[in-house]
């Protein structure tokens, strides 16, 4: 009778766990504006600078504030799971607004690394002491049938992009970034991505990426192969990339996981 009675017990909790199930599944959740995702990878790569080489987080957080979605701000962050070999340790936080529609999208980005910054201060935004950088945005993409991307970026403001003029005040350098990226393999288990990247500065002779040497010059060239791993219901894309900085001579590779 005993046994009885727990088989039955168990019966009725099963059944109740899926009539719960079956509820759950028939409730829909309404669309939120809010939405956020967790980046994990080897080292952090930024327009053919190496931001870090050790792993790290990455937090990206977006709020919509229309209903197509067109216009978003939000948030990223990074940091770093241990300290690099100059013993600095690579923390970041960027705010963003953006506008993108049919391909063409226009952000302005505020950049704040702490990486090797002795005292940062968050609310510093002195042209000669600021350790911030506003970064204008700029992205097109041709159409379905021809993926073409290209890129046109410039740090409009920040120390750490500006250069001592003759009277001995700091003034901007304006470095540009473009870049021109296809798809070389698309719609399969195993994808590729190729991408070329070049800069100068509007106003001086040299730019934060290269060597520091002359004012044109390709600093971030590579390949992106990605593909997405299964377990069970979980889909989690992995992205490899090797990156060449032929101006600084160095090259990388990283390995990243969007885990949601």
């Amino acid at each position: 009778m005993k046994k009885l009675l727990i088989v039955f017990v168990a019966l009725i909790t099963v059944q109740m766990g899926q009539a719960q199930d079956t509820e759950l599944e028939k409730t829909e959740l309404k669309d939120s504006p809010i939405d956020f995702n967790l980046d994990l990878k080897t080292n952090h790569l930024w327009r053919g600078l190496v931001i870090t080489d050790k792993p790290m987080a990455a937090v990206f957080s977006k709020l919509n504030l229309n209903e197509k979605g067109s216009f978003t701000t939000g948030f990223w962050g990074g940091m770093a799971f241990s300290n690099d070999s100059d013993g600095t340790s690579y923390k970041e936080i960027n705010y963003y607004v953006q506008y993108a529609d049919n391909g063409f999208s226009i952000a302005l980005w505020d950049l704040f690394n702490t990486r090797s910054v002795e005292n940062p201060d968050i609310w510093d935004y002195d042209k000669n002491t600021s350790t911030h950088l506003l970064d204008l945005r700029t992205s097109y993409t041709f159409s379905e049938k021809f993926p073409l991307r290209l890129e046109a970026d410039v740090l409009l403001f920040g120390s750490g992009d500006s250069q001592l003029n003759d009277d001995g005040d700091r003034e901007q350098r304006y470095s540009t970034y473009v870049e021109a990226s296809y798809p070389i393999i698309r719609e399969s288990k195993v994808n590729l991505n190729a991408f070329a990247g070049a800069a100068f500065s509007l106003n001086g002779d040299t730019h934060l990426y290269g060597d520091g040497e002359q004012n044109f010059d390709f600093v971030n060239v590579g390949l992106t192969a990605t593909k997405t791993l299964k377990f069970s219901d979980l889909s989690i894309p992995v992205a490899a990339t090797t990156m060449w900085n032929p101006s600084q001579r160095i090259a990388r590779i990283q390995l990243a996981v969007s885990l949601f």
